[in-house]
């Protein structure tokens, strides 16, 4: 095994080595030799999903803070319309999505996303998702750094690295360019906001929180960081993950339920002690920020059409319907930027395209061309519902219901409702908020229900949510049949723009109104009569068959080797990191830490249990019980540890000899004892 070069070396986005290792993985899923629970967990990290539909797939692209080089526009364009069908859809986290790709075509398409520079590579899977910044990053006169660079270098930062292959779930990080927030933080894993301490720019770090069935606020970790901090102070937030998360209940293993469990003190204490810990140590490479006196005020709700940048260009944000555009206008909207020297667009979290650094001479231009494509350019966000929605069940193998159908009937309710403007509907096909219910004025997310002992799709409603406040989750509300959710809607927008007090915003109106107030609001729809249609819902043509039964790739599979293998190299990593800043007792440390992960390796190959907090040589002197018929193997591990109190580099080559034989043992045939089979005993080791 290689040493690491010291300090740690840049990650790039693509590597093409990672087309091999995919290549690879299908083959050996194809012959037989992976199941489809090792499949899943392999193909998640490479961004290919499954879909509702069997035998496609939905590919999940990642684009680091949403930065989208024109070029890549073309890319796209081409990666959708040979691969895919119909249109691509930009996601609430700035990624692009298509659907409905052949399994034996996404490794041509994966060849052909990496030529053209771009990556799918833990896009989905228990990995660091795709890191997020704001709207208007990199341009907004208020903002105090481009929160996209910052989103992107944390992305580079932790891409492939074999901390973050294999956590207990998914991690999420936004960062937002400065307090108003856009980047909604406090929803996040780990949020990042650009403050300024004694006339020093940093950020203010924020971690745990995070929506779905489980909704909570993350819990502010430190008021100010330095910017040459960030990589210390993610790492110290993934290896709290990989050490305190739930592995064994996956509805239970986000980063939020550890600080739950341990609560805001204690959480931040661990937080501190782990970064101090880290801290010595070489770091990922950081390139420095730029920073900038923010303009007063606050950037806008709804950032549409054009929008003024701090440099004396113009944005232009597009708003494609429910975030969805084909290969055709993906195309042309790289000829229009080449076309007005545009070099750069941006995905957004509301699932718009923005066109950057737009002369002021060619903004009426460049408008006109991107309407003519079909694409809206709203004057202002006064003239645009503000409606979010995730794919629902048109692909979605978990949801409910078919939220995008619903939203299509919002947006048209919307063209005649004056009382549709200046507040936002969200909608998510399940409880997992894909579609940002929680966060909204008005949100959905779809749910079963019987009525008259028949399965109906129903929605529940949530009021007055927030990304940009601390306390961002709406208020929940009642459940209605998916048929009658546009008049409660409607009935709830109307309600608040005439019950509204001056100032008072959805929030401010629901928590007034109560739950009792809310449901005679809502008393039409709530009482309403039910006759065959409800059975049907919104977008279908189909009688409704209930909640799917399949399982969701949401929470990939974790094999037993996996986070094991994973955790004894990067304590190797760790080992050359802690030699290189001249620590000699905490490299041993590491080094300790990776014999005992390998030794655990071999334990979980033959089934056998151990204590999480059992010690190393607990551990030790079981593998040498379990694996006594391989005693040649077994004397590297004594080498090992012999080496232990002699030379470091004599220490650290035993050391990766013994990974490398835990990893041939592991990989080999084993008649001697039995193949794992006991997920749960096996992990209980962890």
């Amino acid at each position: 095994m290689p040493a690491l070069p010291s300090p740690l070396s840049a990650e790039p986005l693509v590597r093409l080595e990672d087309l091999d290792l995919y290549r690879a993985g299908l083959e050996q899923h194809r012959a037989g030799a992976w199941d489809d629970e090792r499949w899943t967990a392999f193909r998640v990290r490479f961004g290919i999903y499954g879909q509702r539909q069997p035998g496609v797939q939905m590919v999940r692209i990642k684009i680091p803070g949403g930065i989208v080089p024109v070029a890549w526009l073309r890319v796209l364009a081409h990666a959708n319309r040979t691969f895919a069908q119909g249109d691509a859809h930009v996601t609430t986290r700035q990624d692009l999505q298509i659907y409905h790709v052949p399994l034996e075509r996404t490794p041509d398409l994966l060849e052909s996303l990496h030529r053209g520079g771009i990556t799918t590579r833990e896009a989905c899977g228990n990995t660091v998702r795709n890191v997020n910044g704001c709207a208007l990053a990199g341009f907004c006169p208020h903002e105090r750094v481009d929160a996209s660079r910052v989103a992107q270098g944390l992305a580079l930062a932790w891409l492939r690295s074999p901390l973050t292959q294999n956590m207990p779930r998914k991690v999420k990080v936004a960062v937002s360019g400065c307090t108003a927030d856009c980047g909604a933080t406090s929803i996040h894993d780990l949020g990042l906001i650009a403050v300024e301490q004694d006339g020093k720019p940093g950020f203010r770090v924020l971690a745990g929180g995070g929506l779905g069935s489980n909704p909570r606020p993350a819990v502010v970790l430190a008021e100010f960081v330095e910017e040459s901090c960030l990589p210390a102070v993610m790492e110290a937030l993934l290896r709290l993950h990989q050490r305190y998360s739930d592995r064994l209940n996956r509805n239970a293993a986000r980063l939020k339920f550890v600080a739950h469990r341990f609560g805001a003190d204690t959480f931040r204490a661990l937080f501190e002690e782990e970064l101090q810990r880290l801290k010595p140590l070489p770091q990922r490479p950081w390139s420095p920020l730029s920073w900038r006196q923010p303009a007063e005020g606050a950037p806008p709700r709804l950032p549409v059409g054009v929008v003024a940048q701090h440099d004396g260009r113009r944005a232009v944000v597009i708003t494609p319907t429910l975030g969805n555009v084909s290969s055709d206008q993906l195309d042309q909207l790289a000829d229009i930027a080449d076309r007005f020297a545009i070099a750069e667009a941006r995905f957004t979290r509301e699932q718009n395209i923005v066109l950057v650094g737009v002369a002021s001479q060619s903004v009426v231009d460049v408008v006109a061309a991107v309407r003519a494509l079909g694409l809206p350019v709203p004057d202002s966000g006064d003239d645009v519902p503000d409606v979010i929605s995730c794919p629902g069940s048109t692909t979605c193998r978990i949801a409910v219901t078919n939220s995008p159908g619903f939203a299509s009937e919002v947006l048209e309710q919307a063209r005649t409702d004056a009382t549709a403007r200046g507040v936002s509907v969200r909608i998510s096909g399940c409880h997992n908020s894909c579609g940002l219910h929680h966060i909204a004025d008005f949100g959905f997310h779809g749910m079963t229900k019987k009525i008259d002992d028949q399965v109906a799709p129903h929605y529940q409603l949530h009021f007055g949510g927030d990304a940009r406040r601390h306390d961002a989750i709406g208020l929940s509300g009642p459940i209605i049949a998916a048929r009658h959710a546009t008049r409660a809607l409607e009935l709830a927008r109307h309600g608040y723009a005439a019950q509204r007090q001056p100032g008072e915003d959805v929030r401010g109106w629901a928590e007034r109104l109560g739950k009792d107030g809310i449901a005679e609001l809502l008393r039409p729809v709530l009482e309403a009569a039910t006759d065959g249609s409800a059975f049907t819902d919104w977008g279908d043509d189909k009688v409704f068959q209930g909640a799917p039964k399949v399982r969701g790739e949401c929470a990939a599979p974790v094999l037993p080797d996996g986070p094991l293998s994973d955790l004894a190299d990067d304590a190797l990593i760790n080992l050359d990191r802690a030699v290189f800043a001249g620590r000699p007792e905490q490299a041993r440390a590491f080094g300790q830490e990776a014999l005992a992960w390998a030794a655990r390796r071999l334990l979980t190959r033959r089934g056998s249990a151990i204590e999480e907090e059992a010690p190393a040589a607990a551990v030790f002197d079981l593998v040498r019980a379990v694996w006594a018929d391989k005693p040649a193997d077994l004397a590297r591990l004594d080498e090992a540890l012999a080496a232990g109190t002699g030379p470091l580099d004599a220490f650290r080559e035993a050391v990766a000899l013994w990974l490398d034989t835990a990893r041939a043992l592991v990989e080999a045939p084993d008649d001697a004892g039995p193949a794992l089979e006991d997920l749960e005993g096996a992990l209980s080791g962890l």
